[in-house]
């Protein structure tokens, strides 16, 4: 489900885009279908990859070094999340700018700001549901951690390890909020 919202979105930046550069209504379908397909593809690896990793480390849940490798595969597709969802949030600003314009000059139908309104909407849900993935993994991470400190520090330096890809996972959780927030701010503007 979320693949198919994302989808849309996608669809709905492509044409946006499209439109915006000038073209035609016919070849902004055209790019919808494909940015469509885009959106659903980007969304659905992460969310694949974050159910892989979880996966992965199952059965290894006390190992340090397996929460390591974990933690550090997480942040890495949390990262490129966060370019990707900028990117998206650089695009709606751009796209909400001209709507907005559209509003002050009557030029846009209540329809088109209905679904433009609702593209939005699962854009916002789309980053929320990033979030609260973020944030679980986090909340894993670090009840592994005060389980370690308690049990021992035999291996300080794999725990400084630890200590610090979850501080960057909390880094990251923090950007895609801002980028989520961002999100519900363009939406609020129209």
């Amino acid at each position: 489900m979320a693949a198919l919202e994302c989808g849309a979105i996608g669809a709905g930046l492509a044409t946006a885009i499209c439109l915006a550069a000038g073209g035609s209504a016919a070849a902004c379908a055209g790019s919808a279908a494909g940015g469509g397909l885009l959106g659903a593809g980007v969304c659905y690896t992460y969310a694949e990859k974050y159910e892989k990793r979880r996966q992965e480390l199952a059965g290894k849940e006390n190992d340090v070094d397996a929460r390591l490798k974990y933690v550090r595969g997480l942040n890495e597709d949390s990262e490129k999340l966060n370019q990707e969802l900028n990117t998206r949030v650089a695009q709606i600003s751009k796209r909400t700018d001209t709507i907005v314009a559209q509003i002050n000059q009557g030029t846009i139908s209540q329809q088109e700001l209905v679904k433009e309104r609702e593209a939005l909407l699962k854009a916002e849900n789309a980053a929320k549901d990033q979030v609260a993935l973020e944030k679980a993994a986090l909340e894993d991470m670090k009840r592994f951690q005060a389980e370690q400190a308690r049990k021992t520090s035999a291996d300080s330096a794999a725990h400084a390890e630890l200590d610090a890809e979850i501080r960057k996972q909390e880094h990251l959780l923090a950007e895609t909020r801002r980028a989520t927030s961002a999100l519900a701010s363009q939406r609020q503007r129209i």
